[in-house]
């Protein structure tokens, strides 16, 4: 995953010992692009431009739908 790339944010990211989903946000869903890395404790993330706001999400949280050339 790069810069200028479109994802969009996983509906359901499941912990495997619960029924519940592991992540859950306003976000779930949604299509952005991707402004720049970061990295949340050492795991790789994104910020992510989506509804106007730049919203910061892990690598897994993510699937690729175009990636820029």
């Amino acid at each position: 995953m790069k810069v200028g790339d479109l994802v969009k944010v996983k509906d359901r990211l499941w912990n495997q010992d619960q029924e519940t989903p592991q992540v859950w946000n306003n976000f779930m869903g949604e299509v952005g692009v991707v402004i720049d890395k970061a990295k949340r404790r050492h795991i790789p993330a994104v910020k992510v431009m989506i509804k106007g706001k730049v919203v910061e999400f892990d690598i897994e949280e993510l699937e690729s739908i175009n990636e820029s050339r």
